[in-house]
């Protein structure tokens, strides 16, 4: 197991956010976690990278990182790519994706900038424009790629569709597919239920900052219980494909 989070518990002064959640990420899976707007999704991921404060296990690479600072999970191979895409916009699309690199002191730096504006290509057109000028998907490929810089070994993306065009949404999960094809694992928090659960080989439901469900995507895609974490009372399982 790449990554393994036992008895999570975040709290925000007096309001509880999660509770007592246990989910994991096997060497090579697109991992997603799903729920309802203020399930806990984020606070898991940010608990995660060191981001928000919180109490139990996370185990990553064999190693207990839990009172590790972000900075350290970083250079041990974890990155995130935050909701909202937090680029800087007063930096050139370069000089934003070097800042990904800035714990790295090996030589392959420049290699793999060009590796990113082989992935994306719009990138590389404007390598030299600042963040503020670019579209909310290209803002988006720019943020992905700042956190590929780091060369992770796993990649947190929350909510990378969020606010996309249908186009940028169906090249952002090509892009998805294509970096877990290389090796590259993944754990996803994501809006779009219907194509996370075509697209992770696993995942969980949070409802009100608890785990509900976890399985196969496949299951999960049927049941009835992740309908009514969304909507809430009796669902039925078809009304899942359409949350």
């Amino acid at each position: 197991m790449l990554l393994e989070v036992n008895s999570l518990n975040v709290s925000y002064g007096r309001v509880v956010a999660v509770t007592d959640v246990n989910i994991g990420v096997t060497e090579g899976q697109i991992v997603t976690i799903l729920g309802a707007n203020g399930a806990g999704k984020t606070s898991v991921l940010n608990s995660i990278m060191g981001v928000t404060p919180s109490l139990g296990k996370i185990v990553f690479n064999g190693e207990t990182i839990t009172k590790w600072p972000s900075a350290r999970r970083v250079a041990a191979g974890m990155a995130l790519v935050p909701e909202g895409r937090r680029i800087l916009l007063s930096l050139s699309v370069d000089e934003n994706l070097l800042m990904g690199a800035y714990q790295r002191k090996d030589r392959a730096i420049i290699a793999d900038l060009d590796k990113i504006y082989d992935l994306f290509p719009n990138l590389a057109r404007r390598r030299r424009e600042l963040g503020s000028v670019l579209s909310g998907g290209e803002q988006q490929m720019l943020a992905i790629g700042r956190a590929l810089m780091a060369r992770p070994r796993l990649l947190l993306m929350d909510e990378p569709s969020l606010g996309l065009s249908p186009l940028f949404v169906r090249e952002i999960f090509r892009l998805i597919r294509t970096l877990n094809g290389s090796g590259l694992s993944i754990l996803l928090v994501e809006q779009n239920t219907r194509l996370a659960l075509q697209t992770a080989h696993h995942g969980y439901v949070l409802k009100l900052g608890r785990l509900l469900l976890d399985g196969d995507t496949a299951v999960l895609s049927r049941s009835g219980e992740l309908a009514k974490a969304y909507l809430g009372g009796e669902a039925a399982p078809e009304l899942v494909h359409s949350v």
